[in-house]
């Protein structure tokens, strides 16, 4: 791994924002780390230490295929670590050789480690991947899948089946959330995803888990199942409370599928028809499809409510993605529409809400999937949208986005394939232009009524007085 130390600037790349007529400053990404494989999640401890989480590149164990690779084979390895960078720049990777999933021979798509959190006290929490059939993990989950007499819809057992016996991942660690000991590196489970999913099916869909992402707020877990399509309210307090949220499915118009060899087929199961679309005849696209929500990102925001963005299922439409706010009644409503492709969301120390977005673009228009141009938007109590980096401009297959201690923006690029992962630091942003864009209504009413840019910076300007004095001054040094 090539490492770049945070009181070190190596600007990787000048960007400069043209929003309509108006030129703004430029923009720079700094890298802080680089050479992961597969990354996805980031975030900063107490002290400043930085942990990216890497999912490893899988290895060449048993398989299964996976909903997140359009059914194509993961197979299981020991690749997968998080790698944790001093504020001196000492890099050390923790939980090293880590089960994993990825596609082989590519190393794409890596299921494993997906990010490190922290509650209210400062205890740390890891959370791992799965991307299939929680009965193809291990025998114990066989078993039980087994004795419940599960039934799983036909299109899966198509597209992607339960796995013989003698074939299973014995991947046992994997889709569980664990409390850490980032000293010993001593892991003691939390909470299993792939026992619940098989046990209650949040979704009354696919049964099929992947945890996606990680957000810890006082003694709560939430977690972002990408493959169940849910969100999960978990209590770190001791009493095993879990609460579930199951997100809708987004009505595509005039959807647009990819160009198919002659005589292959879309799979089944990868989209739904309304009965308002149908009769459709052969050969004919339908006016609408269901497409799952495929929620990745979370953030609790300065009113207290939960955010979520989600990814959207095939056949991947530009525009479509929706950030959902999700009350103390569990229900979820949108909040902001009109986005692509979200990968992650956090509020920065303002209270304005940073979206990610892995790509502007369809991962069917048949770019590579490990560089398609990404973006990050910020969002402001008002309603008024920034583009931060616009697409094109640096940002590739972007995973994760985390605001430091020192106040700036650190997201997780190209965060798919072997060593091609990295964490960058946004630089600069100060001019960046801003064009009133107010999606939704409840947005504004949420962010007036609750006042929380004050809320938000009062609570990061605690966090920040925490931090040694010294770490905050290398911080400041390293930045452009």
């Amino acid at each position: 791994m090539k490492l770049k130390q945070f009181s070190i600037a190596l600007i990787t790349v000048c960007l400069t924002i043209v929003f309509g007529p108006k030129a703004v400053e430029a923009v720079t990404l700094t890298t802080i780390v680089d050479g992961i494989s597969n990354a996805r999640g980031a975030s900063f401890d107490s002290e400043g230490n930085l942990y990216v989480a890497e999912p490893g590149i899988g290895g060449d164990g048993n398989c299964q295929p996976s909903p997140s690779t359009l059914f194509q084979p993961i197979c299981a390895g020991n690749s997968g670590s998080v790698v944790k960078v001093t504020p001196d720049g000492q890099e050390t990777r923790l939980f090293d050789n880590f089960q994993s999933l990825a596609e082989q021979p590519s190393g794409y798509q890596g299921a494993g480690p997906q990010e490190v959190g922290f509650d209210s006290s400062g205890s740390a929490y890891l959370l791992t991947g799965f991307a299939g059939y929680p009965g193809n993990r291990d025998p114990e989950l066989n078993a039980l899948a087994a004795s419940n007499n599960l039934e799983i819809p036909s299109e899966q057992l198509t597209t992607f089946p339960p796995s013989p016996p003698d074939q299973l991942l014995n991947t046992p660690d994997l889709t569980k959330l664990y409390k850490v000991d980032l000293n010993t590196q001593q892991l003691t489970e939390v909470f299993d995803f792939g026992e619940y999913e098989i046990n209650n099916n949040p979704d009354g869909g696919d049964i099929v888990t992947n945890p996606y992402e990680l957000t810890v707020s006082g003694n709560t877990a939430y977690v972002a199942d990408g493959g169940g399509n849910a969100i999960y309210n978990i209590k770190l307090d001791g009493s095993n409370e879990v609460k579930t949220t199951s997100l809708p499915k987004n009505l595509i118009d005039n959807p647009v599928f990819p160009t198919l060899p002659p005589g292959e087929e879309i799979p089944p199961g990868l989209v739904e028809i309304p009965e308002s679309a149908l009769p459709v005849g052969e050969g004919e696209v339908p006016s609408q499809v269901l497409a799952q929500s495929v929620p990745t990102g979370a953030a609790v925001g300065p009113d207290g409510a939960l955010y979520v963005g989600e990814y959207v299922g095939f056949p991947y439409p530009e525009g479509a993605a929706r950030i959902f706010r999700v009350g103390e009644d569990g229900n979820p409503e949108v909040f902001l529409d009109g986005f692509t492709q979200i990968t992650d969301l956090t509020f920065d120390k303002e209270g304005n809400l940073l979206v990610l977005q892995f790509s502007d673009e369809s991962q069917l228009t048949g770019g590579d999937l490990a560089s398609l141009p990404g973006s990050l938007i910020r969002v402001a109590p008002d309603g008024t949208r920034t583009t931060l980096v616009a697409a094109g401009e640096g940002l590739e297959s972007a995973d994760g986005v985390v605001v430091g201690p020192d106040g700036q923006i650190y997201v997780t690029n190209r965060g798919i394939g072997p060593e091609a992962g990295s964490l960058v630091r946004v630089d600069g942003i100060e001019g960046a232009a801003t064009v009133p864009e107010p999606s939704s209504i409840l947005g504004l009413l949420v962010f007036g009524a609750m006042g929380g840019g004050t809320w938000f910076k009062r609570k990061q300007q605690q966090n920040r007085e925490a931090i040694a004095p010294e770490l905050a001054q290398t911080l400041a040094q390293s930045a452009i």
